[in-house]
């Protein structure tokens, strides 16, 4: 029993154990903070004109992946150009309602409005034309490191190893918990002999 506590202390009191700890406590905190604020918001909530989405299909594909999580900023009209991603939302047949993420293939001023056209990459036929207010905003960042645990998350089985090691992991802490206070008892009988 000793044995397993001192392997538990060396483990509990690396500073890379420690880190590592932190660095994944974090990770999943800010995974949880960016599905909640997407399903409560609809993405309708931005800070400082920044807005996070997710990508969802494979229109993108090359560049993006689904699962890939992605930062927008609003920016001017004119700092979108021809070539930039942008998300938008989307106003007429298929398009209606959903939130999408496209390149700039085309940008044209008509009756003192900008009009923009996007397509996305992986799609043989462009977007139907979009105004600049549908524009939530210019793409600026993929996260990589919640890009991975969007697309873990987006497998089934990733649910189940989730479960599988939260399981294995509170095993762990009430067997050791168990042993630490059958050692506590076999101490405090020892002190009173």
């Amino acid at each position: 029993m000793n044995n397993f506590k001192k392997i538990k202390q060396k483990i509990e009191n690396n500073i890379i154990f420690k880190i590592v700890k932190v660095l994944m406590y974090i990770a999943v905190v800010l995974l949880l903070i960016v599905i909640l604020v997407q399903r409560v918001t609809k993405n309708n909530f931005s800070v400082g004109g920044v807005r996070i989405f997710m990508i969802v299909s494979e229109s993108m594909k090359g560049e993006y992946e689904i699962g890939d999580i992605l930062i927008s900023k609003s920016v001017p009209a004119d700092k979108i150009n021809v070539g930039d991603n942008v998300t938008y939302l989307g106003e007429v047949g298929n398009f209606d309602g959903l939130i999408i993420t496209h390149k700039v293939i085309n940008k044209q001023e008509r009756d003192g409005s900008i009009i923009f056209t996007t397509k996305g990459i992986a799609n043989s036929a462009a977007d139907p034309e979009i105004e600049y207010d549908q524009i939530y905003g210019k793409v600026i960042y993929r996260t990589h490191i919640l890009s991975f645990l969007g697309k873990l998350m987006s497998k089934q089985w990733s649910y189940y190893v989730l479960f599988a090691v939260v399981g294995i992991v509170v095993s762990i802490e009430i067997v050791s918990s168990m042993f630490e206070s059958d050692e506590e008892e076999e101490e405090n009988d020892r002190k009173e002999e």
